[in-house]
């Protein structure tokens, strides 16, 4: 093997080897730290030049304040970390170490520099690979609290209120708003309705969107255009960004938007597609969630109506007449309750047929409702007996709601059952809780009400019978007095 000496291991090192003095004039170097600059020439020497000179500001700033102090203390520095520029101005990144040596003309500082530009790179891809993972975890962390949360809820606000949380934990907003498209009660209109918090001056179309993706408004340059094309409105310059993501029924059938949530930002954001995607998990979520809500309702709504004309059923009758006597027992308010029987149903729905009846049923529904005020009670038994509960009434307003109920329903019949007679059979009992009488339950007021509507029955149908809840009545079969 060919013997080398120290001057030729310094030529060949790919390492950049020189000497320095205290005030870092370049005393020695090897033609890799030139390659490393690339500097121009055939054999370039930076000789005589600050080594100072070639770093960057930051490293200047580190060589002069850190490693000299660390050098003349100790005698060495290992593993630091410069940069230094090359002939065109870029920053290359090196990793040195340093000696101090002292000779008979001075302090000489003997620096090695290896290029650290692979591994600063490898560094920088590890940080980031771990900043992606901490981020997904902390996403999915927020979408499983999320999923928690919502599969919980006890109702529509439940889902509002978690869904803001949620949403502006996801992407850091400023602001967060969720609207959701809820039913109208008792077959009203629907509404949209609205949990958290708009930006301030913000203001949204009273309509959801129909659009079935985000909008998303990186910059006060996107929001203006939209401003412009309809969809939102900003009057103040607080909002710089906004993302907009609905909350979709089935968006493979092209199906409605059940309603969106919105996310304002104090500065222009980038909004990357994870944020996206988090917030469209949530969406995506909310809707099932809100599908899962709808179908309590309807089970609810068809536990507690009639399947046939949509009223209250018996159930539902019993639970509301027990706050109305609660009510009134609290108040001293009167009350009162209606039992009605049709007249002339069963010959209709034996003659013309069931569908006739059904829809006489249903026409008789429509018109008890109309008569009553909207916080009456109106109720389907069953058959063809109906019941109302109707609180707040003296003895003459209640005698006037019998009459007005049973001018209803003999109103002509229209339809399959046109030219048909129907009337209907009203028996009332009222309760004035001023009369020192104890307040009844609700089977006894039914049973009561009933008493009175067969004594109109009997009376030769088409009639009111009015009785007093308390009051005796000289017929053995009722134990009530009728009032008139």
């Amino acid at each position: 093997m060919p013997a080398l000496g120290n001057a030729e291991l310094a030529e060949c090192s790919p390492a950049a080897l020189l000497a320095v003095d205290a005030n870092g004039t370049i005393l020695a170097h090897n033609p890799a730290l030139t390659t490393w600059l690339q500097t121009p020439g055939p054999r370039p020497d930076l000789r005589g030049q600050n080594f100072v000179s070639l770093l960057t500001a930051s490293a200047r700033l580190l060589y002069e304040t850190h490693i000299m102090p660390k050098l003349f203390a100790t005698g060495h520095m290992w593993d630091a970390v410069l940069n230094v520029r090359d002939a065109q101005g870029q920053p290359r990144p090196v990793r040195c170490n340093a000696v101090l040596h002292t000779t008979d003309a001075g302090p000489v500082i003997h620096i090695a520099a290896f290029d650290a530009s692979g591994r600063i790179a490898f560094e920088r891809e590890l940080v980031e690979a771990k900043r992606r993972a901490d981020q997904a975890a902390e996403r999915l962390t927020l979408l499983q609290e999320a999923t928690s949360a919502l599969a919980v809820a006890r109702g529509i606000d439940d889902l509002g209120s978690t869904l803001v949380t949620a949403a502006s934990r996801a992407l850091n907003a400023a602001w967060t708003a969720v609207r959701i498209r809820v039913p109208g009660s008792a077959g009203g209109p629907e509404s949209v309705r609205t949990w958290g918090e708009l930006p301030p001056g913000f203001a949204l179309a009273e309509e959801l969107t129909s659009e079935r993706i985000p909008s998303v408004f990186r910059s006060p340059e996107d929001l203006a255009v939209a401003s412009a094309a309809g969809p939102v409105r900003l009057a103040g310059p607080e909002t710089e960004a906004l993302v907009m993501s609905p909350i979709v029924c089935d968006p493979e059938r092209g199906a409605t938007v059940l309603g969106d949530v919105i996310c304002g930002f104090r500065r222009p954001r980038t909004l990357d597609p994870h944020e996206l995607e988090t917030l469209h998990a949530l969406c995506a979520q909310a809707e099932r969630v809100l599908e899962h809500l709808h179908l309590q309702e309807q089970l609810r709504h068809r536990a507690m109506h009639d399947t046939l004309t949509n009223l209250p059923n018996r159930a539902m009758f019993a639970e509301r007449l027990e706050q109305s006597i609660a009510h009134a027992t609290r108040t001293q308010a009167p009350c009162a309750v209606l039992f009605l029987d049709l007249d002339g149903f069963k010959a209709i729905n034996d003659g013309s047929g069931h569908g006739a009846g059904d829809a006489v049923l249903q026409t008789v529904a429509r018109r008890l409702r109309e008569s009553c005020r909207a916080e009456d009670t109106v109720s389907r038994l069953g058959g063809d007996e109906f019941v109302i509960a109707a609180t707040g009434l003296d003895r003459a307003g209640a005698r006037i709601l019998a009459e007005r109920v049973r001018a209803a329903v003999r109103a002509p019949l229209a339809g399959i059952a046109s030219g048909a007679q129907l009337s209907c059979s009203v028996g009332v009992l009222w309760w004035d809780p001023a009369a020192g009488y104890s307040a009844p339950s609700v089977a006894d007021v039914l049973s009561a009400a009933d008493a009175a509507m067969y004594a109109a029955k009997r009376g030769g149908k088409d009639s009111v019978t009015l009785r007093e809840w308390g009051v005796a009545d000289p017929a053995p079969d009722s134990g009530l007095v009728p009032l008139g």
